[in-house]
């Protein structure tokens, strides 16, 4: 049996990039908060204890164990099918406040039409071009609204940057803070092999410092990003630029090792604080006039699925049945080219030091008579101290055994690259979220129950652009390309989004634009799970600003809004 605790302002479940921005925001505007956070603190000097390519993916990693050993989701490719077990390794995931480790630091603005997928795609192509079973929505907030959010963050956070350079991005009213990160020596000859190739070759945004900016170092290309935290408080999280500060003015209580089981509201259906249990086991109850959710898409949905009450008999803000609807997850390919002779150390530098092309994502080229649309972000990105994981990037024909395999992995590994890929996938009916009926966590809740499979739309965009990457890596001298036909149905993804859809009409969405549930405004829901679409970028940048976005209006309103 819990007992209240003193009543606060706000309550945050969750310190990750959501929660910790809208910590520092809030904060900032005078707002009592309390942030309860799953995972531990961490001190950075923590990080250098596993940095090693096992311990950055979770069958090693002692920040993600707890997570990856009894909370992560079920699966089933379609409800018709029993569920099965995980892919191995498909994700990443912990818990600390301040978020997990998992980012490389890729930093990307959406551009305007990610905005409005359907719109655009219907005007430039007919309504008959959407996919059949899909369920594509305009987003309610437009890149207008987001530029400055996403100027605030990049400078706040310090992101390298050349603006101007890709020519797809959308227009910018000023520069990123610091240049962008250097380039390694593979990607001086991508840049160069792309842009004779036909391409349009830029340098990645990053979230990794270039130089010193704000008190903290640069990056000092230790080749440890994905997965790992930074020893040097290079790469930027809000565990290193918004809670530190949220906690100095003295408005921040943080509280580590604290897992919550259930939103509380009362017979109108307003939020009214959290039940948690804490490290020492205890459940306790805070009290508090705003509730925001922002753990990450699969605990944001079992949460809001979790709470019941009189006024929500299946689930927080789920009165129209739409909590855990159209889940969706990044998919990934490529293509790959051997180049004898080549040395390209792909072992060194971070994955952000990637040279990318945008030729064709979202809608950058003509999708006339092609069947499918939308598209994929490419990268010829670095290994990231990852031999094991690129042992198995082998040109046809090379056995993965014996001596000759021994051969070339001592004398020709080096000699191989990708342009990697990372696949939007568009919102289906058929993929959803809800609870597992069977499956429990250690506190005996039912975990999530992923849905999710890729369809003809998806399928044909993969085949399509790795053709197109394929012929580019001849054109850049490939004595062999290759690519894998069909893309990687990763389920479970570190890129998550969906099942708390923002929108204008409560019939077909969760939330509005600022992440407050329509029949609960003072119910806040942040995150990727409020996305109603996907790009082919990575989406911490466009999380850190809309949250942003989002508390700034709760902060100027919070005393009609609060309870």
């Amino acid at each position: 049996m819990s007992t209240p605790l003193p009543k606060t302002d706000v309550v945050i479940i969750g310190l990750g990039v959501a929660g910790g921005t809208a910590a520092h925001v809030l904060t900032q505007a005078g707002i009592n908060v309390v942030g309860l956070e799953a995972g531990p603190w961490r001190d950075k000097k923590e990080y250098l204890s596993y940095y090693d390519e096992l311990n950055a993916y979770p069958f090693h990693n002692p920040f993600a164990d707890t997570k990856n050993n009894h909370d992560i989701p079920t699966w089933r490719p379609n409800a018709n099918t029993p569920v099965g077990p995980m892919p191995f390794g498909a994700i990443v995931m912990d818990n600390q406040v301040g978020g997990t480790n998992h980012w490389t630091g890729q930093s990307w603005r959406y551009r305007i039409d990610d905005f409005k997928i359907r719109s655009s795609t219907i005007d430039k192509y007919g309504e008959e071009a959407l996919p059949e079973g899909s369920n594509i929505a305009d987003w309610p907030v437009t890149y207008e609204e987001m530029e400055p959010f996403y100027e605030q963050v990049e400078h706040f956070v310090g992101v390298s940057g050349d603006g101007g350079t890709n020519k797809f991005e959308s227009p910018r009213k000023n520069d990123y803070p610091i240049p962008g990160l250097r380039r390694s020596r593979l990607g001086e000859w991508a840049f160069s092999g792309l842009t004779k190739a036909g391409l349009d070759p830029f340098t990645c945004p990053a979230g990794i410092l270039s130089e010193d900016y704000n008190g903290r170092p640069a990056c000092s290309y230790c080749g440890y990003c994905t997965g790992h935290g930074c020893w040097n408080d290079a790469k930027a999280g809000t565990q290193i630029a918004a809670i530190p500060d949220a906690v100095k003015s003295g408005k921040l209580e943080v509280r580590a090792n604290a897992r919550v089981t259930e939103i509380l509201t009362n017979d109108k259906g307003q939020a009214t604080g959290v039940k948690y249990v804490d490290e020492n086991g205890k459940e306790q109850e805070q009290p508090a006039g705003m509730v925001i959710v922002s753990t990450y898409v699969y605990e944001n949905v079992r949460l809001l699925l979790l709470s019941t009450s009189d006024f929500f008999k299946n689930g927080l803000g789920n009165n129209s049945g739409n909590v855990g609807k159209w889940y969706m997850a990044h998919s990934y390919g490529g293509a790959y080219g051997y180049f004898p002779g080549q040395n390209f150390n792909i072992f060194s530098g971070t994955g952000s030091q990637s040279i990318a092309i945008d030729n064709y994502n979202g809608d950058n080229f003509d999708h006339t008579g092609l069947g499918f649309i939308r598209g994929a972000i490419s990268n010829v990105s670095q290994g990231e101290a990852t031999p094991i994981g690129k042992s198995g990037l082998l040109p046809p024909g090379q056995a993965g055994w014996g001596a000759s395999y021994k051969k070339f992995l001592k004398d020709g590994i080096q000699s191989i690259t990708g342009i990697t890929t990372q696949l939007e996938v568009l919102p289906y009916d058929a993929n959803f979220l809800d609870l597992d009926p069977t499956a429990k966590d250690p506190l005996g809740l039912p975990i999530i129950r992923l849905t999710f499979d890729l369809y003809d739309n998806e399928k044909k965009a993969n085949a399509y652009i790795n053709g197109k990457l394929e012929e580019a890596l001849k054109a850049m001298g490939a004595e062999q390309a290759w690519s894998f036909p069909d893309p990687a149905n990763i389920p479970v993804n570190s890129h998550a989004y969906g099942g708390t859809r923002m929108g204008d009409d409560p019939a077909v969405s969760v939330v509005n634009k600022y992440g407050q549930v329509h029949e609960s405004p003072n119910l806040v829901v942040l995150g990727g799970s409020n996305w109603p679409s996907t790009t082919g970028y990575n989406p911490t940048q466009t999380i850190y600003a809309h949250s942003w976005f989002a508390a700034d209006y709760l902060a100027k309103n919070f005393s009609t809004i609060a309870v």
